[in-house]
């Protein structure tokens, strides 16, 4: 069913445990990952392929059929044209579950990809926060 799944990468943590996620349907469908970064300008290309080099070497990854993408621009409109430019049958993104104020400030990435996609978006939600890291986060 799957043949190419389409994941971002920002850097996080969370958005690697997307990719781990992806990973596990990639083998179930022997589908191929497609990593892609998209960056505000030019000048940080190099630096985001470096990035995506070193993720494609990480174990989880693995006898899997990987590719890499750097784009520019808005990062939910390059995440849609990529799943378009690969063909992609399926996202899969990490949300940081910004809620209130906070998602209306900085918008919600994952929000605009669901909205735009052309194929299914599998958004992956942040681990809940145990109650004493919460306090210490906003001590």
């Amino acid at each position: 069913m799957y043949k190419t799944i389409l994941v971002p990468l920002d850097g996080s943590g969370l958005a690697e445990l997307a990719a781990v996620h992806a990973a596990e349907l990639s083998r179930l469908a022997s589908a191929r990952l497609v990593f892609v970064r998209v960056v505000p300008s030019g000048k940080e290309v190099r630096r985001a392929a470096d990035y995506l080099f070193r993720v494609n070497q990480e174990a989880h990854y693995e006898g899997l059929r990987t590719d890499g993408m750097v784009k520019k621009g808005d990062p939910a409109e390059q995440i849609v044209l990529a799943a378009a430019d690969t063909g992609a049958n399926m996202i899969v993104l990490s949300s940081h579950g910004r809620t209130g104020i906070s998602r209306q400030v900085f918008g919600s990435v994952a929000e605009a990809v669901v909205r735009m996609a052309p194929c299914p978006v599998m958004v992956v939600k942040a681990p809940p926060v145990p109650p004493d890291e919460e306090r210490r986060q906003t001590a």
